[in-house]
């Protein structure tokens, strides 16, 4: 194995390790019990979504305004992110990216908590791990999309547009599989699909099947275009090159995570 798909391998399988949320054993992915728990796992999963979304348009207002300067860029990346605005963007206790997160999944999942959620730890009263545990993701992500920033070079203009659609592309492609998943479960409930056809990774149901072609070319054109086309691949991309690459990484980490979001297993599926 050659050092750069060593480093490939590894990075993947942390990303993967991460985003699975602690599962030991991958959860039996079914339909919740009740409307209520439709509610707490659909909105579990737009709040994640739309938290990596967040964090992420807070380190790249840092970023964007360190490139200005050709840097220091070292108060916009993980863990502290010790500028002072993007510190206050993620982790202000009550405005920040990260408790507006927790809160809101606490409060949606308030009516009836999904047995594999109760824990330890709890998702519905302790939703704190859960995001701290995508957080981690992110942040590893983060790290190999801004690789420049990183070991504090300034990035051309056509890097810095390559590494700005790279994390744009992943964010957007992250939360629009999800949402194919979340369609799909909700129909599912509804029985207006047949049983199992939600399953991550290999989806029976042909309209989520579809819905996931469409964002997985959408986000390897957005990419290719102005990272190969370019072309514009900061020279240390070992990651990924390419929009296909990014999108693969991206899809396996959703196709692992979802069985966790909409488990049907009983309480302890978790790790502690």
């Amino acid at each position: 194995m050659s050092e750069r798909s060593r480093h490939r391998f590894w990075v993947t399988m942390a990303v993967v390790a991460g985003l699975s949320l602690g599962v030991s054993s991958v959860p039996a992915q079914v339909p919740p019990s009740n409307k209520d728990q439709l509610k707490c796992q659909t909105g579990t999963t737009k709040t994640l979504t739309k938290f990596v979304k967040s964090k992420a348009q807070c380190a790249q207002k840092c970023l964007n305004k360190a490139r200005k300067t050709s840097g220091p860029y070292t108060g916009c990346v993980p863990p502290g992110y010790t500028d002072p605005a993007t510190n206050d963007c993620i982790f202000d206790p009550q405005k920040g990216a990260e408790a507006k997160a927790s809160g809101k999944i606490e409060k949606g999942c308030a009516a009836d908590c999904p047995e594999c959620y109760a824990g330890p730890p709890s998702f519905c009263l302790d939703s704190e791990f859960l995001v701290a545990s995508l957080e981690e993701v992110i942040d590893a992500v983060g790290v190999e999309i801004y690789c420049l920033e990183v070991a504090g070079t300034s990035p051309t203009k056509e890097e810095a547009k390559c590494e700005d659609t790279v994390a744009k592309s992943f964010v957007k492609f992250l939360g629009s599989k999800a949402k194919c998943y979340q369609k799909c479960v909700k129909n599912e409930f509804k029985g207006k699909t047949p049983a199992n056809s939600c399953t991550a990774g290999s989806p029976a149901d042909v309209a989520t099947q579809k819905c996931i072609t469409k964002a997985e070319t959408k986000a390897v054109e957005s990419i290719d275009k102005v990272c190969v086309a370019v072309p514009g691949n900061p020279s240390c991309y070992t990651l990924a090159a390419s929009g296909a690459e990014w999108v693969a990484l991206a899809e396996q980490a959703v196709d692992v995570t979802v069985p966790g979001l909409y488990c049907g297993s009983p309480s302890g599926a978790f790790l502690d």
